[in-house]
């Protein structure tokens, strides 16, 4: 299956509900919270980072 861009993403009924969710729960926390929640979503990323769909690099 072929990865959505980004514009197919924000059309998609789905992602935009729970982006809108993800939204609302972040707003109940500080800054540095938020700031500490994306750096660790961006450390999943890269550990994912070159591996196929079963997790094989």
């Amino acid at each position: 299956m072929k990865a959505l861009t980004e514009a197919q993403v924000e059309r998609e009924p789905d992602a935009v509900a729970g982006r809108a969710l993800l939204e609302e729960r972040l707003s109940r926390y500080g800054e540095a919270e938020v700031a500490a929640f994306w750096a660790a979503v961006r450390r999943c990323y890269a550990g994912a980072a070159g591996t196929d769909a079963a997790g094989s690099r």
